[in-house]
């Protein structure tokens, strides 16, 4: 039985008395009656006992007080402490190197094989649904880039581009600009002409080559830039009379052509739907609303061809995701092989007790979640 200190008050006499009490039955006092012989000393006789009634009275000496035997108090029960529960962990599982020799995956090889061919190198990896499925979307992704690059920047480039080519073809005439631009030349100065003509010479060039094929110079160009040379107008018109009879888009560079005869002012007189086209020293007035839409259709073929930058950067990010995801694939792989996680309630720790503390019970637990 376990004793409480809050106890003592109330037990503490009721033991102090039971203790002088079988004290006392050790010590009979001398001359008392001992009527179970525990003293050991025989009791008198009778007679002596009746002789005795005639003496004088003894006095009676009362028993010694006994002490208490403080030694054998009962102090405070404290409750030794819990043994510590043996924990059981299990992390990792280390599987033998040969056991799983076949399925090791090299991280550097699969990462270079996706920076080739994006996906190439999850397949590579493969040992799940997941993995192959990543490699169906990087490939699948590389594949879709492809085909819309290809789609936009070369399909409906080239077929906006020869749109409004056939379109500048049908509507402006190299002759009809050349006979505006030699009228003007006429009553306008020729260092003014020059000067509102400032694109002259890259449109001899873009129209003409400089040289024949034999690599002397070509009259023909001599011509286109001699406009405002009057000694020299037998060349310019066989230049003129050439482009009378040349089949539209034979030029030198076609690219800068059509360019030029869109970008410029001073070639809006070339446009069959010309209005309020004037020369003056210092401008060339006139609009043209065919010249208006063929610009229209040029800037929808260069927003074509402006796509192939998203397109490439696209194509770029999806090589270079696909390599990282590759490597580290690989790698997740071959730490499952040889060191294989512990599942997640694997890595959960439960502790708790029981213990009395002041005479009352006290529960404690503690759980832990390692990653």
């Amino acid at each position: 039985m376990r004793f409480h200190s809050r106890h003592f008050p109330v037990l503490a006499p009721t033991l102090l008395t039971l203790l002088a009490a079988t004290a006392g039955l050790a010590q009979t006092p001398q001359g008392a009656e001992d009527p179970y012989g525990l003293s050991g000393t025989p009791s008198a006789s009778p007679t002596v006992a009746a002789d005795s009634a005639e003496a004088a009275p003894e006095p009676v000496t009362p028993p010694p007080a006994v002490a208490a035997d403080t030694s054998r108090t009962v102090g405070p029960v404290t409750p030794a402490a819990p043994a510590p529960r043996p924990r059981v962990t299990r992390e990792t599982t280390i599987n033998p190197m040969d056991q799983n020799r076949g399925n090791y995956r090299n991280p550097k090889k699969a990462l270079f094989m996706s920076l080739i061919v994006p996906g190439l190198g999850q397949a590579y990896v493969g040992q799940s649904a997941f993995t192959y499925a990543r490699a169906a979307f990087y490939f699948g992704t590389e594949v879709t880039l492809g085909l819309m690059w290809y789609q936009y920047t070369v399909v409906k480039y080239d077929r906006k581009t020869k749109q409004y080519r056939q379109f500048a073809d049908q509507h402006w005439s190299q002759v009809r600009y050349e006979d505006s631009a030699f009228n003007a030349s006429l009553i306008v100065d020729v260092e003014d002409f020059k000067a509102i003509n400032g694109q002259r010479e890259n449109f001899c060039d873009a129209a003409v080559p400089r040289e024949t094929s034999a690599g002397t110079t070509n009259p023909i160009h001599t011509g286109c830039m001699e406009l405002t040379d009057t000694l020299q107008t037998s060349n310019y018109q066989n230049y003129r009379n050439l482009y009378a009879n040349r089949p539209y888009g034979t030029y030198a560079d076609p690219v800068d052509f059509y360019a030029l005869i869109g970008d410029y002012q001073e070639f809006v007189g070339g446009w069959d739907d010309v209005t309020g086209l004037a020369y003056s020293a210092d401008s060339i007035s006139g609009t043209s609303a065919r010249r208006s839409e063929y610009n229209r259709m040029r800037q929808q073929a260069q927003d074509f061809s402006r796509m192939q930058a998203w397109f490439i950067g696209g194509i770029v990010i999806n090589h270079i995701a696909s390599a990282v995801d590759a490597a580290l694939t690989a790698r997740y792989n071959n730490r499952v092989l040889y060191e294989g996680e512990a599942r997640w309630y694997d890595r959960v720790k439960v502790d708790g007790g029981l213990a009395f503390d002041a005479g009352r019970p006290r529960t404690h637990m503690s759980a832990r979640l390692s990653f």
